[in-house]
């Protein structure tokens, strides 16, 4: 646990020469995907429910869980509004 919360405040050198920690790189994503439409969304869900998830997301050979649970979302708003 202890790496793991020293881990957020690590630099990283990018591209341009300048240093930025996790953090500041976690904020840029967000407001590029904020920028983009999206809107940030937090659920408890069964843990057997996230475990299906991570076995579609290895599958699909995706980095994180948005895009599996964005899709099932559509297909499920879709297949509602069709009935």
């Amino acid at each position: 646990m202890q790496n793991r919360a020293n881990h957020r405040f690590m630099k990283r050198m990018s591209r341009t020469g300048s240093t930025t920690t996790t953090t500041q790189r976690v904020v840029a994503h967000r407001e590029r995907r904020r920028a983009a439409g999206h809107v940030l969304v937090n659920v408890d869900l069964p843990g057997d429910l996230v475990e299906a998830i991570d076995r579609l997301k290895e599958a699909h050979g995706v980095r994180s869980r948005a895009p599996i649970i964005e899709e099932a979302l559509r297909f499920y708003i879709e297949k509602q509004q069709g009935a």
